[in-house]
């Protein structure tokens, strides 16, 4: 009887803990999302695809703040070791659209600002690092105060999409890089186009409670969107040494003719291998 006496306070602190985290559970249900629309696939659970019925017209909006585009590429083109990175400025134009109920409907086209390339690592990114001319970025580029979308822009322009049995999507398109500047023979930002093809994933739609007060109020859906290329269909693979010095940070650009004159978009930088791997996460979100 004493020891049970002795223990009460102990077991009222448990038991005090254990309605505490019930009450927090509770609360927490607030914040959970319904799944209203996700992701098919065959009942007989053979793994094959089929299609549903979302539709992201232009009512959505971008959301870009949780949206991100990656790259990765094998470093010295050996093993399986990876250099990765990300570019900070992207975006749709016109605005994206995506029906599954009839795809010849849909709207994508993307771009990406190049020189907004970033790895989190300055000694990849900082000014005559490699980074940069990995993907084909000049001085030019990276210290514009205004930039040139007609000549810093890689486009993705989608041409029709087709159902893959197993894996969702495929687009097929073109990639364009704005490579040439005056006065190498072409105009500034003559691009060049090959085709690429995309895998894309729908990855369903959710209803949130987006002010945390109970009520279902926010739609939110994504989609990924993964495909290669080789820097050698974009960028010139002989050039080996800047064909002018790169300035200090500090330094004004003093000599605007030699730049110009500098014919490729970039260095060919062998650190980085040919293939490079580009993953797009695109979210959307509408209000009721």
């Amino acid at each position: 009887m004493r020891s049970f006496i002795k223990n009460t306070g102990g077991l009222l602190s448990v038991a005090l803990l254990l309605l505490g985290m019930s009450f927090l559970l509770t609360q927490c249900k607030k914040d959970t999302e319904t799944i209203i629309e996700t992701v098919y696939l065959d009942p007989n659970d053979t793994g094959v695809f089929v299609p549903g019925n979302a539709i992201i017209d232009t009512s959505w909006t971008f959301d870009k703040t949780h949206a991100n585009v990656n790259w990765q590429s094998r470093y010295y083109d050996f093993s399986s070791t990876m250099l990765t990175g990300r570019f900070n400025n992207f975006g749709w134009s016109p605005k994206f659209s995506f029906d599954e109920t009839n795809l010849s409907s849909s709207q994508i086209h993307f771009w990406v600002l190049m020189s907004t390339y970033n790895t989190g690592e300055p000694g990849r990114d900082g000014l005559s690092k490699c980074g940069l001319n990995c993907v084909g970025i000049t001085y030019l580029d990276s210290n514009k105060t205004i930039v040139d979308p007609a000549s810093d822009t890689a486009w993705f322009h989608c041409n029709s999409i087709t159902i893959d049995q197993h894996d969702g999507y495929i687009m097929s398109g073109t990639l364009t890089f704005n490579r040439y500047r005056a006065p190498s023979g072409f105009a500034d930002g003559t691009p060049i186009t090959k085709p690429v093809t995309v895998n894309l994933s729908y990855n369903g739609m959710r209803d949130f409670d987006s002010n945390k007060d109970g009520i279902l109020d926010k739609y939110r859906t994504g989609l990924t969107a993964t495909f290669k290329f080789n820097r050698s269909d974009f960028m010139d693979n002989t050039s080996t040494v800047p064909y002018w010095p790169v300035p200090k940070a500090s330094e004004a650009i003093t000599n605007a003719t030699t730049a110009a004159n500098n014919k490729t978009y970039g260095v060919w930088s062998t650190s980085t291998a040919d293939e490079m791997e580009i993953v797009v996460n695109a979210v959307f979100y509408k209000n009721h």
